[in-house]
């Protein structure tokens, strides 16, 4: 069974320790975490790191993002607004997949006799390896390798090259997607016919192998959304080995009688098309396949390779004096790509296509932490998945004129663009997503220079969200509130004046104003007046700030610092997640934190604090922040580290990087922690690199390296410039990598960077001197430094 650390330790332990590569060389025939781990995809699909012998308990491993099911929403008491249907991606045919049998029976590890095993994820490159020797219960014995790809470059394709030899006489057998629900050629029965509503799940409509490949048809009984498969399967063989199809109706298979020696090869390419136009899909995917075909298994490999190369140049860390991060960060980065980098039409997902947990929803998560990483490593995809946030704002203006508001508001989670989340408290009440989006679009355009999509694309989602803020808050003798609503910290939900919230909404006013003045024409076309953007003005300057007086802290909301402390000393009050033992009606009265709140407001909010006041915050919360959420340890990182805590900043940087390597919270089964591996990358570059972009195209950096670290050094950009970062203890050098010139500051002192030299500083401040503060009981960092 899979537990926690299991994982690391065997990679740990192994004799080639790779950098480049994670290794699973302990056999693990369930697949749970590590099926997540070694999963590929590129965020439109995706194909879970599974054997490749077929389970007939299992379910497929192929995910395709536009492709899931409607289910009715069940409420014990229902209200007005509530979501009506569920959104759940479905897992669709395994059509890259072969059967393969030795002798007529299966080539299976749970049966015969496996003699060596090995798998490796190789993120330099992107592809999932495996070798495999084993004995068939006939006692003959082979030698089967593959090679898996989910093309980063053409995201329909997935692409397979096998390799079976043979050590004895054998006969082998090949079956195409044998695990295709409708086994015959031709339509499948007419499911639509039968009367009454349709039982929610995915129909086979249409399969077809033969020798050219195979043709897969499924679509969703309620949602109606469809995929459309497409295969082709290329054979060689060694001299004198003769291959031949059987292509009976329901029986296709490729049989190869092999000597000792004798080797036979099978490429299979596979194009997923999916989507509500079911008409369209499969001509999609034939002409995916097709220009596949064209390109052929070689060029494949090379569009993957320079695609993550470019990757690895502006986003790779490097650390020294710690393999172990050096390892999982590089994982981390990868699989944030693999997550985004296919994304337009269909949005980053909070699990990135590693797996159906959350019912495969995008959520705020890929704004506030994924797209920062994005800016950065992969802007296109950044811009992809902000371009379809654009897309829905249909649904979005919808939502906002059902509940009552102006403006546009955006779904707590979803997969079309509506609103799927059936617990308002920590859903709809979650008005800070429209923030989130809203200053993700006015940063990319910030960081990337990108005129175009701030004017096609930043616009109008910054207008519209600012609208919503507009008629959300209310103007009070205090200043200008926003009541009722659920920060990032699920455990006090429903509250008035949420800092995060206010002070992103305050940011996100301020960006509708300033893009106004920049684009009038578009401002003119969204109807926005001068009394409106006046009005947008006030709001944003007049905006409340919750604040203790006596304690001299920062307020998560409006009296939460007068709210019982929660006592962790008793054990029935100290289990985690604490959601899993205690009611919410307690937690909403209680000083306690699922997820850093306030303290994320210290990162996103920066400018909003002075020095000294992030750190009497940090000290504040950080005893009472439970991390209960993944989405936790990336902003207490960044904090932690600005304030002067960096060991501590480091400590949580190894628990994002290693959350699903070590699958420290036991749920990477239902695919990665997206966010979280973005947060590692963010740990590192923002929190111990100091990033932070100011005005006028100012780059902030305040690097500062923990006790483990010999060596940190990372790459960021600005506009057209790239700056390279690399601290060596009290060493700090910064090298222009692209760009004429580069405006940055070195703990606060300004530097003009040129290509004629590198700028060398040699003293880096020391952090706080007094200890961290500490977690709650049981809560230190997980898999700390030791």
């Amino acid at each position: 069974m899979w537990t926690p650390r299991s994982w690391w330790s065997v990679l740990r332990d192994a004799e080639q320790s790779d950098p480049w590569s994670v290794q699973e060389s302990d056999l693990d025939i369930e697949p749970g975490a590590v099926a997540s781990v070694l999963g590929l995809a590129n965020g439109f699909v995706g194909v879970r790191g599974v054997l490749d012998e077929l389970d007939p308990d299992d379910e497929p491993a192929t995910l395709v993002a536009p492709v899931f099911e409607e289910h009715e929403q069940t409420y014990a008491e229902g209200g007005y607004a509530y979501p009506e249907v569920e959104e759940r991606m479905v897992p669709v045919v395994d059509a890259w997949r072969l059967g393969w049998s030795v002798d007529g029976v299966p080539v299976d590890v749970r049966r015969g006799t496996v003699h060596e095993h090995r798998r490796v994820l190789d993120v330099r490159h992107g592809v999932l390896d495996r070798e495999l020797r084993w004995t068939a219960p006939s006692g003959a014995t082979v030698s089967l390798t593959s090679r898996r790809l989910v093309s980063l470059v053409r995201r329909e394709v997935v692409a397979t090259w096998w390799q079976v030899r043979a050590e004895d006489d054998v006969t082998v057998t090949v079956r195409p997607a044998p695990g295709c629900a409708h086994a015959g050629d031709g339509p499948a029965p007419d499911t639509q016919s039968a009367p009454g509503p349709q039982a929610p799940g995915l129909v086979t409509t249409w399969c077809r192998h033969d020798a050219q490949g195979s043709s897969v048809r499924q679509r969703a009984a309620r949602s109606g959304r469809a995929v459309a498969v497409e295969t082709a399967h290329l054979v060689e063989c060694s001299d004198g080995v003769a291959a031949t199809w059987d292509d009976a109706p329901r029986a296709a298979a490729l049989t190869a009688r092999l000597r000792a020696g004798d080797r036979v090869r099978v490429l299979v390419l596979a194009a997923y098309a999916g989507g509500e136009d079911t008409a369209a899909l499969p001509a999609r995917a034939h002409e995916a396949l097709a220009v596949a075909g064209r390109a052929g298994w070689d060029e494949l490999q090379r569009e993957q390779r320079g695609f993550l190369a470019e990757v690895w140049e502006r986003g790779d860390v490097v650390v020294e004096g710690d393999d172990e991060m050096q390892q999982a960060v590089r994982h981390a980065l990868f699989s944030v790509v693999q997550a985004a980098a296919r994304v337009d039409g269909v949005g980053i997902r909070a699990k990135g296509m590693t797996g159906t947990g959350y019912h495969g929803h995008a959520f705020w998560d890929s704004e506030c932490f994924v797209l920062p990483v994005l800016d950065q490593v992969l802007p296109t995809a950044a811009a992809d998945h902000l371009r379809w946030r654009h897309q829905k704002l249909p649904y979005a203006r919808d939502r906002a004129a059902e509940l009552g508001l102006p403006g546009a508001s955006f779904p707590w989670r979803t997969i079309s663009g509506r609103e799927s989340s059936g617990y308002w408290p920590a859903g709809t009440a979650a008005y800070h997503v429209n923030a989130d989006v809203a200053c993700a679009a006015a940063r990319h355009a910030a960081v990337t220079g990108d005129e175009t999509f701030e004017r096609d694309v930043a616009v109008e989602l910054v207008v519209e969200t600012a609208r919503l803020w507009a008629g959300r808050g209310h103007h009070t003798d205090e200043g200008f509130r926003i009541d009722g609503v659920t920060g990032p910290d699920e455990y006090t939900a429903v509250v008035d004046d949420n800092t995060y919230t206010n002070l992103m909404a305050r940011s996100n006013l301020r960006f509708a104003d300033a893009l106004c003045e920049r684009h009038p024409c578009e401002a003119a076309r969204l109807g926005v007046t001068a009394d409106e953007r006046a009005a947008w003005v006030r709001a944003a300057t007049r905006m409340v700030v919750p604040y203790n007086e006596r304690l001299g802290v920062t307020e998560q909301s409006r009296d939460f610092t007068r709210h019982a402390p929660w006592h962790f000393e008793p054990r029935s009050t100290a289990r985690f997640p604490l959601d899993d033992h205690v009611p919410y009606v307690e937690l909403y009265r209680h000083q306690v934190v699922k997820q850093a709140d306030l303290v994320l407001a210290l990162h996103t909010a920066s400018d909003a604090f002075s020095p000294e006041q992030k750190l009497r915050d940090f000290d504040y919360y950080e005893p009472m922040t439970v991390r209960d959420s993944s989405l936790s340890a990336p902003a207490q990182a960044v904090v932690a580290a600005e304030v002067g805590y960096v060991d501590l900043a480091y400590d949580y940087a190894r628990e994002c990087a290693l959350l699903d390597l070590c699958d420290l919270r036991a749920s990477t089964d239902g695919g990665l922690h997206v966010a979280s591996l973005a947060g590692a990358w963010t740990a590192l570059v923002a929190g111990l690199g100091g990033l932070r972009h100011g005005d006028e195209g100012v780059l902030h950096l305040a690097p500062r390296l923990p006790g483990r670290l010999r060596r940190l050094a990372f790459t960021v950009r600005h506009g057209d410039a790239r700056v390279t970062v690399d601290v060596r203890g009290q060493v700090v050098t910064y090298r222009l990598a692209a760009g004429d010139e580069a405006l940055l500051t070195h703990h606060g002192e300004k530097l003009l960077l040129t290509a004629a030299a590198p700028e060398e500083r040699r003293h880096v401040p020391p952090g706080v001197a007094r200890p961290a503060p500490a977690q709650p009981p049981g809560r230190a960092p997980l898999f700390a430094a030791p």
